[in-house]
């Protein structure tokens, strides 16, 4: 189908008759056909919301595993089940695939400006949260708490680094989100497990035996080094 309008600003796409979410990575959806699929999984994208009433319910079967390429038979049926059996026919099983169900009443729900505000929010935040996995010593003479703002080094070899930013410098300032102590479970499970404990907050670094982890939200993508210009 052909899209009528599309905005931009929250990525929603006009078609005659109904709305739907655009992945802008997907380019210009007035350049080209667009398929609309209804689903019942969200991916935690604010989307357009549907509701309506489910009249007719069509199970697909697909081909024979003697000939898959024998095309696909809709089989009418009651409800859709989690794990249906094939379909016996005069050809042998076909095996079952998805389904498709035919909606009245539709009813679209587009979402609200300030849910697209605040899902890039989010997005601009864990884009920006960096895990980090280092001798106590290297987050500070005292362990950090919660919602402090520190500054670290990502090029530390010591440290773990997990997501860290494309942009991000080599010195990095940011408020922690997560401060915990990560004890080997040896007495709990084979070796190699990591538990995670609430790190003791203004204790001593070097009064720390395990490795501290730190999700740390940067607020600044580099810090000059101290006696630089």
């Amino acid at each position: 189908m052909r899209v009528t309008g599309w905005d931009r600003d929250r990525d929603l796409v006009t078609v005659d008759g109904g709305v739907a979410r655009w992945d802008p990575s997907d380019g210009n959806p007035l350049d080209q056909p667009i398929v609309i699929w209804l689903s019942w999984h969200s991916d935690g994208v604010p989307g357009v919301e549907a509701t309506a009433t489910i009249a007719r319910v069509r199970q697909i079967y697909l081909g024979t595993a003697q000939d898959p390429a024998s095309g696909e038979t809709l089989h009418q049926v009651e409800r859709v089940q989690k794990f249906p059996e094939p379909l016996l026919t005069a050809a042998g099983p076909f095996d079952p695939g998805g389904a498709v169900v035919t909606l009245t009443d539709l009813i679209l729900v587009e979402p609200a400006p300030q849910q697209i505000t605040d899902y890039r929010a989010a997005q601009d935040v864990a884009r920006r949260t960096v895990h980090i996995t280092a001798p106590p010593a290297y987050f500070g003479p005292v362990v950090p708490g919660r919602g402090d703002r520190i500054t670290v080094d990502l090029d530390d070899p010591a440290a773990q680094i997990h997501n860290r930013p494309t942009e991000a410098g080599r010195l990095v300032a940011g408020v922690t989100r997560q401060v915990s102590e990560a004890v080997p479970a040896r007495s709990v499970g084979p070796a190699g497990i990591i538990v995670y404990r609430r790190g003791p907050a203004n204790t001593p670094s070097a009064d720390i035996t395990n490795d501290m982890y730190i999700a740390l939200v940067l607020d600044e993508p580099t810090v000059r080094p101290p006696g630089r210009a």
